[in-house]
Formats: C-alpha cells, structure tokens, sequence
C-alpha cells in the first residue's frame, strides 16, 4: 500500500495522481487502485489483488494506525503553512480561523510520520509539481525507474493546462459525484475537484494577501513547525 499524505493545500492532489501514475507504470501487470480514504470501512474495502495508493489528509486514531501497519512507502506532501491558509481562503471559502485549524491539525498528522523509515518528503514550495525529476523520485521510492518516454508522458499529463482541461469535463465523468448541499464536484477516480481549476500555484503570496497580524497568528502557533520543515529560520 502507497499512502499519500498531505496537508491541505500542499499538492496533495497532484502527488496522489503521479503516484497512481508511476505505480502503474512500475507494475502493469497488477491493477491500481487508488482511493481517498477516510474511515477503516473505506479502507477494507480495498481489493485484493491490485497495488493500493490511498490519499488521505490527517486521520482518526484507529484509520491511522490501520495505514501506519499497511504502508509500504508514505509520500508526505508539505506547504508553507502562510500560503496553505490563503489557498483555503482563496480557493474553498474558508474564514481564517476554520482554515488555519485544518492546516494546524493536517501539518501535525504530517510531522508524526515524517520521521518514519517509509516517509519521502514532498515540499511545494520545492516545485515538486514542476519537476520531472519527481516522477523519478517516485519510481525510484517504489523500487523502480521510469523509461524516457514515460517520464515525460506523465510529466506532461501532469501540466496544469492538461489538468484544467481535464477538471473543464469532470461533470461528463461516470466517476464524478456532486455534494447537492456544498455544490462541490470531484472525481473520485482523479480526487480532482471543480475549486481545484483557476489556481496558479504562487509561492510566497501570503505576503500580499494576508494581512500581517493573520500571519503572525500562524507563525506563533506553528512557529516550530515551520523551523522542522525549513519555512521559517531557526
């Protein structure tokens, strides 16, 4: 099992797919199924028989430890917790306090098993998303190495113009589902949403986007975190 494990507004999305790309490059003979996971029935209705990538952002006790005893490799994807909180904001509608508590909770779930053995560490602000070389990383975590031609098909697949396209007919989908309450649409072959097309990827607009108290407020609470993970001085 290949657990994918991000924050929110870290690339999550975008890492889950390369590795469900990549896995299945790795392994065509074997099916893959890759899933967003959230509770233990979601997970043991895993199918036998195929390679298993399951997105998840933090998770209760009992699911958590379900992934932690199954994963066989856990690719962790990491953001400025600044740029995470406006993304929500921007992006989903969040108020500032709902947003920074989930980028908190999520950035915790994280840092728990980013000391793991199985863990890679994805940070965006790296440009993981932008770098072929990521797509080698993932081959090379899961014990193999990507011909040429793969490594550029997927990276290609992977550009944000080919994404909107794609997100531009997620509604034709017989994979998609429609939240009647929120309005949200997802895939949930892809986890691609409808709020996921517009969005530029900008590193560093926090500094002109949120107010200099609100990023201040993060920074006390999430001060430490951000040293560990390099997005603040020591």
């Amino acid at each position: 099992m290949i657990w994918c494990l991000g924050m929110y507004a870290s690339g999550s999305t975008w890492l889950f797919n390369a590795a469900r790309q990549v896995a299945a490059e790795l392994t065509p003979e074997t099916p893959v199924q890759g899933i967003y996971a959230e509770t233990l029935d979601e997970l043991e209705r895993l199918r036998a028989g195929a390679v298993h990538v399951v997105k998840t952002h933090d998770l209760p006790r009992a699911e958590a430890k379900y992934m932690a005893a199954k994963a066989s490799r856990i690719f962790i994807s990491v953001r400025d917790p600044r740029d995470a909180v406006v993304s929500l904001m921007q992006h989903m509608r969040h108020k500032f306090g709902p947003a920074l508590e989930k980028i908190e909770r999520t950035a915790a779930f994280c840092q728990f098993f980013a000391g793991d053995k199985r863990a890679e560490i994805f940070n965006y602000d790296a440009g993981f998303a932008d770098d072929i070389a990521t797509f080698d990383r993932l081959a090379a975590a899961l014990g193999g190495a990507l011909e040429t031609g793969a490594r550029e098909r997927l990276f290609a697949a992977s550009r944000r113009a080919a994404i909107e396209d794609y997100i531009a007919g997620l509604e034709s989908l017989p994979t998609v589902v429609k939240d009647a309450r929120s309005g949200d649409v997802v895939d949930t072959d892809t986890q691609w949403h409808r709020h996921h097309a517009g969005r530029s990827g900008e590193i560093g607009r926090w500094r002109r986007m949120l107010p200099a108290e609100a990023a201040q407020v993060i920074e006390a609470r999430m001060g430490a975190w951000m040293r560990a993970f390099g997005f603040m001085e020591t």
